[in-house]
């Protein structure tokens, strides 16, 4: 489910406060995580692709490739690889002053729509709330260990991407490009539950 060495990591673990939240880490990793939709026997329903994504086929191309050799994303298939699915819109996000463009799923469509419930809106909002650190975080911190505190920061590439999705809710997460499927298999840029992700490694680091 993912290139973290498990193992190493419950060794590491040992000695962290709280037990409940390493056996949930450990066994999220090793059998994927929860993704919290609180409905998963959705009726099937594709919706179409984002004007975004449209307007820029060579780089859907290029990020859906990117994606699969990585193992985030399995497909193509030519036909529906699930019963019953969800396929929800592919589109292309570019970060502000980067540039970068990314794939996103819009987890949030359809938007009211008379049948069907977005992805998202079955998640939680409460569970998955996120409060960044400040710099006043920080501040006290320093304050608190005194003279000669050490401060690290730590970007992780694709960090929520390393945490697989449970085998049973791959089909929530499908796409449709150019005739064929694909379904995430590892948390993905426009779920809700994205955010929940990075509490679990603040939770590893700062806990």
């Amino acid at each position: 489910m993912s290139p973290i060495n498990v193992n190493r990591l419950e060794y590491e673990l040992k000695e962290h406060p709280d037990k409940h939240f390493v056996m949930y880490l450990l066994n999220g990793i090793r059998f994927g995580f929860d993704t919290l939709v609180s409905i998963l026997d959705l009726p099937t329903f594709e919706c179409k692709n984002l004007l975004s994504a449209i307007r820029d086929p060579e780089s859907v191309d290029m990020l859906l490739k990117q994606e699969i050799d990585k193992g985030y994303v399995k497909g193509p298939f030519s036909s529906p690889p699930f019963e019953t699915y969800r396929v929800s819109p592919i589109g292309i996000a570019e970060g502000k002053y980067s540039g970068k463009k990314r794939l996103i799923l819009d987890l949030s469509s359809p938007h009211e729509h008379e049948t069907h419930e977005s992805i998202n809106s079955l998640i939680d909002k409460e569970v998955c709330s996120l409060s960044y650190v400040k710099i006043d975080d920080a501040i006290r911190a320093i304050k608190h260990f005194g003279k000669q505190t050490i401060l690290n920061k730590t970007d992780m590439t694709d960090a929520f991407k390393q945490l697989g999705i449970r085998k049973h809710q791959h089909h929530l997460y499908c796409m449709k490009w150019k005739n064929n499927y694909y379904h995430y298999v590892k948390l993905c840029f426009g779920s809700r539950i994205r955010l929940a992700s990075l509490t679990i490694y603040h939770g590893l680091f700062v806990g």
